[in-house]
């Protein structure tokens, strides 16, 4: 999908935010946030939001010598998650149909997102994995599970990649082959290597970076390695709103996991599916083909 112009607004506000956490001198935020602003005329619209924002993060990082500005938020998802995991590992197992109440948590868990234009309630939102996603292909999903395929799982967020793992563990009993892809380096809360590392997922499956630093998936700047994993696999799981801004035009065999989280999104998949039932905080399973 294209930028839109509220995003725009968003990457200002999400610049500051990283200013913010990145230096205590307010003379460097302002004159980081005035630069980010000048940069907005050199962005092309016609390229994914998280493609273009990645210009900021790395001007940022590189003017104040802090790569990981969000260590702390990182930490403390991941320290949230592991610490429910045994409890939501339950609440699964004892559903009617597991795998259902697998893929409701994982998509409700992608509120662990410090990069959002709305900020979503975790709580509400994790309390509420009962009720079915709004966009709901989950039939299909099992379908293509039916197959065995061989899965590329394209992670999102840290404390988020917790509730991968326990749906990971679901696919990898009926028999699916899974390959989990985090971020290459760090970029907002997103989560690398050592975030699925201390998660325990390179325990259960084989862990790759997509080679890039961007907030998404924008295969342009993704390395070889990464591109022939996802050539070759039968199935995409894409989690977050940022994969799937990065990849709802590539023609694949994708199933998207996310909620919703922006005007542009939201406007988006109101304007091509027709549904009027969308709003912000919606859960979405789409799959690419329709």
């Amino acid at each position: 999908m294209e930028t839109g112009n509220d995003c725009l607004v968003c990457f200002l506000r999400q610049a500051l935010a990283t200013v913010r956490r990145s230096t205590s001198d307010p003379h460097l935020h302002w004159q980081l946030t005035a630069e980010v602003g000048a940069m907005l005329a050199s962005f092309d619209p016609r390229t994914p939001p998280p493609a273009n924002a990645v210009h900021y993060y790395r001007l940022i990082a590189k003017r104040t010598g802090l790569r990981d500005p969000y260590a702390a938020e990182k930490q403390e998802s991941n320290a949230f998650a592991l610490a429910l995991e045994p409890r939501i590992r339950e609440l699964i197992h004892a559903e009617v149909d597991p795998l259902r109440a697998a893929v409701q948590f994982a998509i409700n868990a992608n509120v662990l997102d410090y990069g959002a234009q709305h900020q979503l309630d975790r709580d509400t939102i994790l309390h509420s994995c009962r009720q079915p996603p709004v966009i709901d292909h989950f039939s299909l999903l099992v379908q293509q599970l039916a197959g065995r395929p061989n899965i590329l799982y394209l992670a999102d967020n840290c404390g988020e990649i917790v509730f991968d793992k326990l749906l990971i563990e679901l696919l990898l009993a009926r028999g699916c082959r899974v390959t989990v892809a985090v971020r290459q380096d760090p970029i907002i809360n997103d989560a690398t290597l050592e975030d699925a590392v201390l998660c325990g997922l390179d325990r259960l499956c084989p862990v790759i970076t997509n080679g890039a630093d961007a907030p998404g998936t924008p295969l342009s700047m993704c390395s070889d390695e990464f591109r022939r994993h996802f050539e070759a696999a039968d199935c995409i799981i894409s989690k977050g709103m940022g994969n799937f801004e990065c990849l709802s035009d590539v023609p694949a065999p994708i199933f998207f996991l996310f909620l919703v989280k922006c005007s542009t999104v939201l406007a988006y998949l109101q304007d091509r599916l027709d549904r009027t039932d969308l709003e912000i905080g919606s859960a979405v399973l789409l799959n690419s083909g329709l």
